[in-house]
């Protein structure tokens, strides 16, 4: 007979791969008298809370998401040289910076690469933008900082952080993660602004907050985008970096996240409007509805600022870009296949409507 071998493994020892974080589907009220919670499409209450008339808040998931993130933030090495952080933004990869020169970030960047990127068709009939999931492409480059947050845009250097200098004219690494040997040591650990994996997008640890705070305080006014499908998008990864950047500095004026009470409303507000900038001023943006909606919660957070000559750029591009859909004239409301379709497309032309008269009666 054979001889028996033991042999002792340990299958998790050098394994890095991340958990999934756990989904907290039910709100507070909900879990806390142990029934279900169900959603509703159009409000950010569920059925429980409107009946009860009670607020509807998911801070057991929020907190849970910060905290992990935070851990996270602080245990993972650093990814410098992960390809798959990568984007073609106007955003340098603060983990790269050490590693280049000042002068060289982007500049070889091709326009070609980012019309390559694939879309995707839906049932109103045009095309949409690529989502998060496909965003880390290999064949997208980086393109210099200095279009997004430098002086060049119009708006001033963020003096949040006084104490840190900036490295070679880049982004301050507290908005966008990574390594800083000049961070305070006694300050509590707060997360960047930005995913340092994947710098196009908002913090993902952030961003559950930002959108259960932006429907509660803009949902009834700006019914053009539903909450249950936002949500749906954000936890799939579909979530188009330029609509959570809208949603990010709208909702940061009414945030008590130490991320955003720490930096200052308006200096976050700010920093989210000038990276949907650099989205849409990267590449010719689609004909698309996602591209519309981008241009409404830019507005509006531009309205928020008191920045009306920003305002009425925007609105206008949106008006111009609903008449380009079919908006206006009712065309493309006759390629809706399902109601919820057809509510999309009446309320988003209904809220163009109220910015152009907002707009009209600034300028009278």
């Amino acid at each position: 007979m054979d001889e028996f071998h033991i042999v002792f493994e340990a299958p998790q020892e050098g394994q890095s791969k991340k958990k999934r974080a756990r989904l907290v589907t039910s709100c507070d009220h909900c879990r806390l008298k142990k029934i279900k919670c169900v959603q509703s499409r159009n409000s950010s209450k569920c059925e429980a809370c409107s009946a009860a008339r009670v607020v509807c808040r998911f801070h057991d998931r929020e907190q849970y998401f910060a905290e992990r993130g935070r851990i996270m933030s602080r245990n993972s090495p650093p990814r410098g040289s992960r390809r798959g952080s990568q984007v073609s933004v106007s955003i340098m990869d603060p983990m790269r910076e050490h590693s280049s020169s000042p002068h060289s970030g982007g500049s070889s960047a091709s326009s070609s690469d980012t019309h390559g990127s694939s879309r995707y068709t839906t049932g109103y009939g045009y095309p949409m933008a690529e989502s998060w999931a496909s965003v880390a492409d290999d064949r997208m480059a980086y393109i210099a900082p200095q279009e997004t947050w430098q002086a060049t845009n119009g708006y001033a250097t963020p003096t949040m952080f006084p104490s840190a200098p900036k490295l070679g004219g880049h982004h301050d690494p507290s908005l966008y993660g990574g390594s800083s040997d000049v961070q305070p040591t006694h300050e509590p650990y707060i997360l960047p602004l930005f995913d340092p994996q994947y710098p196009d997008r908002p913090n993902a640890t952030l961003m559950m907050h930002f959108i259960q705070s932006y429907f509660d305080h803009y949902g009834s006014s700006f019914p053009c985008m539903a909450y249950d499908e936002t949500v749906k998008q954000f936890l799939e990864h579909t979530l188009s970096p330029l609509i959570a950047s809208g949603i990010a500095a709208l909702a940061a004026w009414y945030s008590d996240l130490p991320e955003v009470v720490r930096r200052g409303a308006a200096d976050v507000s700010a920093a989210y409007c000038a990276h949907a900038k650099a989205l849409l001023s990267r590449t010719p943006q689609p004909t698309s509805l996602e591209t519309l909606h981008g241009f409404i919660l830019l507005a509006w957070a531009e309205y928020k600022r008191a920045r009306m000559p920003e305002y009425c750029a925007y609105v206008k591009k949106a008006s111009a870009l609903s008449d380009q859909l079919g908006l206006s004239d009712g065309s493309l409301l006759a390629t809706a296949t399902t109601d919820y379709e057809q509510t999309v497309l009446r309320n988003t032309w209904s809220v163009v409507r109220q910015l152009v008269t907002t707009m009209d009666t600034w300028t009278a």
